[in-house]
């Protein structure tokens, strides 16, 4: 049997006939990460930002877990529709499921204005049904942002379920009508399988009407108590106006939408939305997620030079388009325990004047290394970032071991 001394002595010698920086390739993608196969170019925007390098790290308790978030889920308890004055004039269909629902009606631009006395809100009995009425000056003043002749109406706490029927024969134009129904029991819950997406790519999103016992239960208590079958329409949107309709396919868990956005992204930045709007036994409800487009602008390539003696990470980029771009990531170190743990997380920023290869360096070594932590280490979470664009290009859940 090998003594310690002899193992010990063994391991130094082998480590020390390793090279101090070692290259490699990033580690193969994951089903969650972002990867690029190809770099495209863009155009600068007008005002490019700073162009000074920058690079900077922090150290992290390695007794504290990272987990990634999440994809955020809307819960919509509302709807709305644009409706003509023609129809207004007649009565337009409200369903509501639950008391104390609140309505809003805003004029769309050309349309005549409205007071709230000449607009009536009948329940399903035919009954005039407004508990409380204000007008456009009145929720200004309490601190909305709404345009001249919006007006809001509540049902009341003894407001029977049903379709309600809004009218006015003064209505000209084209008018928003909004639901909310903070008491319903129902709501919609819309999630998207990730927050960003390459142009040219795809993700998927779920949108569920569900039966959850009402906003005023939470935690454990919300529930899915049952899916309501429902059907609906989504539109996607880019931050220029353009949309898109988009599918949606019945399932086991509610609607799916498949959304694939256009390779064409165009320059316009901001994030995109999936609008969707559903319906199920006389029930309305409207969602949006919003998500992040990027152009593959860069990408990392080539082989990854990281030292482990400095702690400093070397990463080789192909860059298609000029522009600032940043990399970031979390170094995990092997604890007394032998196990990996969070220590450090560094972010790094240059400009690159021309398209070609270049280079972002992740110094973690300005971080001290708790004591008992050491090699091997292991870069997660690495991202990289197209500043001049606002977009999140590339990212890898586990980039590189060393």
């Amino acid at each position: 049997m090998t003594s310690p001394v002899k193992l010990a002595a063994a391991m130094a010698v082998a480590l020390a006939a390793l090279p101090l920086h070692a290259a490699q390739p990033l580690q193969a993608a994951r089903s969650t990460d972002q990867v690029p196969n190809r770099v495209e170019s863009a155009p600068l925007p007008a005002d490019a930002g700073e162009r000074e390098p920058v690079s900077f790290a922090w150290a992290l308790d390695p007794t504290q877990a990272l987990s990634d978030p999440a994809p955020f889920v809307a819960i919509s308890r509302s709807y709305w529709e644009m409706v003509d004055g023609s129809a207004l004039q007649q009565g337009v269909a409200l369903p509501m499921t639950a008391p104390d629902a609140v309505i809003q009606v805003s004029p769309a631009p050309g349309a005549r204005t409205l007071t709230p006395a000449q607009w009536q809100l009948r329940d399903p009995a035919g009954t005039l049904k407004v508990e409380q009425v204000v007008d456009s000056q009145q929720l200004q003043a309490a601190g909305m942002s709404v345009n001249a002749g919006t007006g809001m109406a509540r049902t009341g706490k003894t407001a029977a379920a049903g379709t309600y029927r809004l009218q006015s024969a003064q209505a000209q134009g084209r008018y928003v009508v909004q639901v909310l129904e903070p008491n319903s029991p129902i709501s919609l819950r819309l999630q998207g399988s990730r927050d960003q997406v390459l142009a040219g790519g795809t993700l998927t999103v779920n949108a569920q009407l569900v039966d959850d016992g009402g906003s005023a239960q939470s935690g454990a208590a919300r529930n899915l108590v049952r899916s309501l079958p429902a059907g609906g329409e989504a539109l996607l949107v880019a931050p220029d106006g353009r949309s898109w309709p988009v599918p949606l396919q019945a399932g086991k868990n509610g609607l799916t939408a498949q959304v694939t956005v256009p390779q064409d992204v165009g320059n316009t930045q901001g994030l995109w939305e999936l609008q969707t709007f559903i319906s199920a036994n006389g029930v309305q409800r409207d969602a949006k997620i919003a998500f992040a487009v990027a152009q593959a602008t860069a990408r990392f390539s080539g082989q990854v030079q990281a030292d482990a003696g400095k702690r400093v990470l070397q990463l080789p980029l192909q860059v298609g388009a000029p522009g600032r771009y940043e990399a970031r990531g979390t170094l995990y170190a092997t604890g007394p325990d032998g196990q990996l743990r969070p220590v450090a997380q560094a972010h790094s920023a240059a400009w690159f004047a021309t398209a070609g290869a270049g280079t972002l360096s992740l110094p973690f070594d300005s971080v001290a290394l708790p004591k008992g932590y050491g090699a091997p280490f292991q870069v997660r979470a690495l991202e990289l970032r197209d500043q001049t664009r606002m977009a999140p290009i590339e990212s890898r859940a586990v980039a590189v071991s060393f």
